[in-house]
Parts: structure tokens; C-alpha cells; sequence
């Protein structure tokens, strides 16, 4: 994809927990942070005629094949002129331009703030979410 100048006015309109769950006692003293596995999920819910976008964005941590945390949150945003970053296909598919990095930097640099006050006091506080470049995030969750 070609880049062009691109003005995107956007901002969060709320943050809301879908599920939440979390087995701190899987996590041992002796465990390395390259034994927890980390996985994401996304899924993008438009409003395209209120120029409104919503991402479901989870987070999940492995600890041997056992799911020890699994973080799912709902930021909803409000973006200027939405219609011209989706395409919504026949075939009920969803194509977004341009802003889908921005709205999963967002979601992770919240995350990380998430699990931080939730993780507190436990093992997985040793864990926090670490730097994730927000464009290959994005096309690694665009490309399972």
C-alpha cells in the first residue's frame, strides 16, 4: 500500500471490560517471561453513518499450553469522515484503511495500564504487556 498524507481526527469516546480471568497461582518464582506466550484478538464493530468504530481487543497469556490471564476490553471511538477508512464488502467483510494502527496502539498502551492495576499483588505483575510495534500488530491480526 502506497502511503499518502492522511488526516485522521479520532478520539475515545470509553473503555469497557467484556471478560476478564486470571490463575496467578500457575505462575511460579522460577518462571522465565520467554515460557508466557502471549496472543491477541481483535474485532472491529462500525458505526460508519455515527462515525463510530468500536474494537474488541483481548489479550491472552500461556503459561505450557494453560491460559493463566485473558484480558478482553471494548474501546469505542469516534473518528471524523469514518466512511472513508472502511470498505464493508458483499460478502459482510470488513476492510479498514489508515487508522487500525492507531486504534490498536490505543488498546494496547491501555491494556498495558489495565493489567497492571489488575496484576497487582500477584505473579503476573512481573509480567506487564510488553512494547508491541502497533503495525505489525496490526497485520499479524489482519493475516491469522
Amino acid at each position: 500500500m502506497t502511503e499518502r498524507n492522511v488526516n485522521i481526527q479520532m478520539r475515545l469516546t470509553s473503555v469497557n471490560e467484556v471478560s476478564f480471568m486470571m490463575l496467578p497461582g500457575k505462575i511460579t518464582e522460577e518462571v522465565l517471561p520467554e515460557n508466557i506466550k502471549l496472543g491477541f484478538s481483535s474485532q472491529i464493530q462500525p458505526e460508519v453513518e455515527n462515525n463510530k468504530i468500536a474494537l474488541i481487543f483481548g489479550v491472552k497469556y500461556e503459561l505450557e499450553g494453560d491460559k493463566v490471564l485473558e484480558c478482553i476490553y471494548r474501546f469505542e471511538f469516534e473518528v471524523s469522515g469514518l466512511a472513508q477508512f472502511i470498505t464493508i464488502e458483499d460478502n459482510d467483510s470488513i476492510t479498514i484503511t489508515y487508522i487500525m494502527p492507531h486504534l490498536i496502539s490505543v488498546a494496547i498502551g491501555t491494556m498495558r495500564g489495565i493489567l497492571v492495576v489488575k496484576t497487582a499483588g500477584t505473579n503476573l505483575s512481573k509480567y506487564p504487556l510488553p512494547i508491541i510495534d502497533p503495525m505489525q500488530l496490526t497485520q499479524t491480526l489482519s493475516n491469522p
